[in-house]
């Protein structure tokens, strides 16, 4: 896959388009038809890296990227050297998002506004999360062993202490503990990790 924090395999994707458009034109000759560059879609949910990859491709900043979902507002054409034009596209979402699991699967990786769920509600989804399918990511990051509904303000107050989230008086700074957890998970430093289940979508389908 490609990686775009560590700008790993994202020239596989030059590599497959020229091999694609090489198909596509040797069709078009043996019919006739002239030459002409490939385009493509990128489209995906808000905030996944949608115009951060073209801007990997092109080698510099063309669209506007950032930690907040709906920085993309139009659809817009890219053109990537001299054979490839990508459509860069909003963020899209299903109308309606009836399901709080996936509101909140969403919400964690700030694929909608911050503002749709409570900031705590989401800290304590990611923790128990991590502890249930990713328990070595917890701990590594956190010093952590579990994460369970009786013990979540001792886990908030152990990683205010260990990450700075404190304010005068030596008290915990729950904000920014909640802030230190959302980034982290945005960020990577928890590991490449997903929250979408297939046991969940079996369940949510009966």
């Amino acid at each position: 896959g490609v990686d775009l924090k560590n700008n790993k395999n994202i020239d596989k994707i030059i590599d497959k388009s020229k091999e694609i458009l090489n198909e596509l034109n040797e069709i078009k000759q043996n019919r006739g038809i002239n030459k002409k560059t490939l385009r493509a879609l990128i489209i995906g949910i808000p905030n996944v890296g949608k115009s951060t990859l073209i801007n990997r491709l092109v080698g510099k900043k063309v669209t506007a990227v950032g930690n907040k979902p709906g920085l993309t507002k139009s659809l817009d054409w890219i053109r990537i050297g001299e054979f490839l034009e990508l459509l860069d596209s909003p963020g899209m979402l299903w109308p309606k998002i009836d399901d709080k699991t996936t509101a909140l699967n969403l919400s964690s990786m700030t694929a909608i506004k911050e503002e749709i769920l409570p900031i705590d509600e989401i800290s304590i989804y990611i923790l128990k999360m991590i502890s249930k399918y990713y328990p070595l990511s917890l701990k590594e990051r956190y010093g952590i062993e579990e994460v369970l509904d009786d013990n979540i303000i001792d886990v908030f107050d152990l990683i205010g202490k260990r990450r700075g989230a404190i304010v005068k008086g030596g008290e915990i700074d729950y904000q920014k503990v909640y802030n230190i957890i959302m980034r982290d998970l945005k960020e990577g430093y928890l590991g490449s990790l997903t929250f979408d289940r297939f046991d969940n979508m079996k369940e949510d389908k009966k």
